[in-house]
């Protein structure tokens, strides 16, 4: 088992007494790791770290866990959205896996991305190149750079009301931090629209007062890795398959794939995981000729690296909304307008 897995598992509650031994020897680690948060975050509220602001209005995409939030293809649908609305935004990350670069330039060809370590540097670019609004793509911890709204996603499979914080769990933060955000959206892959449901009426009693979204990350259609007629998400009906995936939390693509009638194989790799050619003869030899699906965030790093065929296909996502968008809307255009 890969050290990934492993922690997947243990996090999970998956690793019986070995696991919870760990969580014990942990614990103190996860307490000092609270009280550092805590402690920048008061430094921030209190103004004694510089927040800088730039010239346009900025929107932050985040989350309070490690990953598998869906927040690039939400970050992807809003700057779609606010060019929908007429405005010219762009995408600023900090880069530090090439995937979501290269992603969110075949989800928005339109809309420039920006990358750099520091987050205001890309936002300073971005105005400077005549953009009019930057959606930050993973920003909820990164304060230093102020914000007009703040988004915070949650992942329902995942929902916690007392999470582990880093590293006896998943969490970069506690609920508390739900306090900040400007709105919450749900997002569900696997989970039904009722359980969403459920847990939207728990992070309300958390985060009184904020708007409450619930936005389904559901399958699309599969789309040849290097091109061509996409197939309907039923093909896989009856199907073994190899699913090749490098993400925070590959069991919801798995399950994804299940519930469309696959019987998948996980070749599964490291959240941002590097591929290399040697990563690809050995994909090639474990499909051994069966279908290959995976995601987008993982086609834009293997295209280069795997051969032409109709057997090699992208399972695409659709963003759609089971209730709240008039609400994540309002909050939207309140921070365009109040920077005119």
């Amino acid at each position: 088992m890969s050290l990934h897995g492993f922690v997947s598992r243990w996090w999970a509650g998956e690793m019986g007494a070995g696991g919870k031994a760990l969580d014990a020897a942990l614990l103190p680690a996860e307490w000092a790791f609270r009280g550092v948060v805590a402690l920048r975050n008061r430094a921030f509220d209190a103004g004694l770290i510089r927040v800088e602001r730039v010239a346009i209005p900025v929107i932050s995409v985040g989350n309070v866990g490690v990953g598998g939030a869906g927040k690039t293809p939400f970050a992807a649908w809003l700057a779609a959205r606010l060019a929908a609305w007429g405005r010219r935004p762009a995408i600023a990350l900090r880069g530090y896996g090439e995937d979501e670069v290269l992603l969110h330039g075949e989800l928005n060809p339109g809309v420039p991305v920006f990358a750099a370590a520091v987050r205001a540097e890309a936002a300073r670019e971005a105005a400077g190149a005549g953009r009019d609004v930057v959606v930050l793509d993973d920003a909820f911890q990164h304060r230093r750079l102020a914000r007009d709204a703040d988004l915070v996603l949650l992942p329902v499979e995942s929902w916690d009301r007392a999470p582990r914080l880093l590293p006896r769990g998943p969490w970069r933060e506690g609920m508390a931090a739900l306090a900040r955000a400007d709105a919450v959206v749900l997002t569900r892959k696997t989970a039904t629209a009722a359980r969403a449901a459920e847990v939207a009426a728990e992070v309300a009693r958390f985060a009184p007062g904020k708007p409450v979204a619930v936005c389904h990350l559901a399958p699309g259609r599969l789309a040849p890795l290097h091109g061509g007629d996409a197939r309907a998400p039923a093909d896989l009906a009856g199907r073994e398959v190899l699913a090749v995936a490098a993400l925070a939390t590959p069991g919801l693509f798995l399950d994804n794939l299940r519930a469309l009638g696959a019987d998948p194989e996980g070749a599964l790799y490291p959240d941002h995981h590097p591929f290399t050619e040697a990563d690809a003869r050995t994909i090639i030899d474990r499909a051994a000729g069966r279908t290959m699906v995976m995601t987008h965030k993982d086609a834009v790093k293997l295209r280069s690296l795997l051969p032409r065929s109709p057997e090699i296909l992208v399972l695409e996502q659709t963003v759609a909304f089971d209730g709240g968008l008039d609400g994540l809307d309002a909050v939207l255009r309140r921070a365009l307008e109040a920077r005119g």
